[in-house]
C-alpha cells in the first residue's frame, strides 16, 4: 500500500532489473510516478544459466559431484540416461531479451529451436533461425527441451500445465528462469516419476523472501529429478555492472527530461 506521504515527493522508481510484478505500477502511476526497469541487462547472464541448467539436467553434474564427495564412484549409474544437447529439439516460452540469449547458445549447440511469444513475428523468427509456434502447445509437442522465459501475469500464471508437459517427449529437460507460479511445480513433481522429466528452476513458486535463508518446499527438495539455484539467474559481476549503467541511463535521462530508456509506464515528467 502506497503512502501519500511518501508518493508526493517521488517521482522515479527504478528495478534495477526486468521483472515488475513485485512493484505497484498501477498505483504509481496514478500518482504520476515513472516506473523504469533495466530489461535486458542481465539477459546474457540469465542465458548462461539457462543453459547450465540444460546440461546438468541432462549430466547430472551436481549429482556426479555429490557422489564423488560422498566417496563414491558411479559412472555408469550417473551417464546412463544423458542424452546431449546436440540435434535436439528445444521449445522456448519467451522471447525477449532473454529468450533471443538463449536461443543464439542453444543454436551454437547445434540444437533446432521452435520458439512462441505473442510478440515473436515471422521476420523476427527468420531472422533468428527458429520456428515460429503459434501457441506454446505447437512450441512443446515432442520437444526434447522446453526453457521458460515469461513475465509473470494473470495470463502466464500455470501457463506451463500437466497437460503443456506431457506434450514434451519422455525424458525431457525443462528448465524455468522466469518467475515461480508459471509452471505447475506439484505436476512437475509428478511428471518426473511419470514421464521421466528432468528439471532445472531457479524460480520457485513458494522461494523464501529477500531476507531467507531456507528453502521449506519439500516436495522439491526431495525430488533427485528437480535441480535447483538460488534465483541466480541474473547475479553475476558482469551483470551487475550493465545494470548500473542501465540505472545511470534512466537518471540521466529523467534529470534531464529527456525520454528514459526502459519506461513501464507513461506519466508526465516533471521539470527537475
Amino acid at each position: 500500500e502506497l503512502s501519500a506521504s511518501v508518493t508526493d515527493h517521488l517521482k522515479l522508481v527504478m528495478r534495477a532489473g526486468a521483472g515488475v510484478d513485485n512493484i505497484a505500477v498501477e498505483a504509481l502511476t496514478e500518482r504520476h510516478v515513472l516506473v523504469a526497469n533495466a530489461a535486458g541487462a542481465n539477459a546474457i547472464a540469465v542465458a548462461e544459466l539457462t543453459m547450465a541448467h540444460l546440461l546438468n539436467a541432462d549430466r547430472r553434474l551436481s549429482a556426479q559431484v555429490n557422489s564423488l564427495r560422498a566417496g563414491e564412484w558411479r559412472r555408469l549409474q550417473l551417464s546412463k540416461d544423458a542424452r546431449g544437447l546436440f540435434g535436439g529439439t528445444l521449445a522456448v516460452l519467451g522471447v525477449g531479451n532473454i529468450g533471443k540469449e538463449v536461443v543464439k547458445r542453444a543454436r551454437a549447440f547445434g540444437m533446432q529451436v521452435r520458439c512462441w511469444s505473442r510478440s515473436l513475428t515471422a521476420a523476427e523468427a527468420d531472422e533468428m533461425g527458429v520456428v515460429r509456434c503459434k501457441s506454446p502447445e505447437e512450441a512443446v509437442e515432442g520437444a526434447d527441451a522446453l526453457t521458460i522465459h515469461l513475465p509473470f501475469s494473470d495470463a502466464t500464471k500455470g501457463l506451463v500445465s500437466e497437460q503443456l508437459m506431457r506434450r514434451l517427449k519422455p525424458g525431457a529437460l525443462l528448465v524455468n528462469m522466469s518467475r515461480g507460479g508459471i509452471v505447475d511445480e506439484a505436476a512437475l513433481v509428478r511428471l518426473t516419476a511419470e514421464h521421466g522429466l528432468r528439471a532445472g528452476l531457479d524460480v520457485f513458486e513458494n522461494e523464501p523472501g529477500a531476507a531467507g535463508e531456507t528453502f521449506e518446499d519439500e516436495a522439491i527438495r526431495s525430488c533427485a529429478s528437480i535441480y535447483g539455484s538460488h534465483h541466480t539467474g541474473a547475479r553475476t559481476a558482469q551483470a551487475a555492472e550493465s545494470v548500473d549503467e542501465a540505472v545511470l541511463r534512466v537518471v540521466q535521462a529523467f534529470m534531464e527530461g529527456s525520454p528514459v530508456p526502459g519506461a513501464v509506464n507513461s506519466v508526465r515528467q516533471p521539470v527537475i
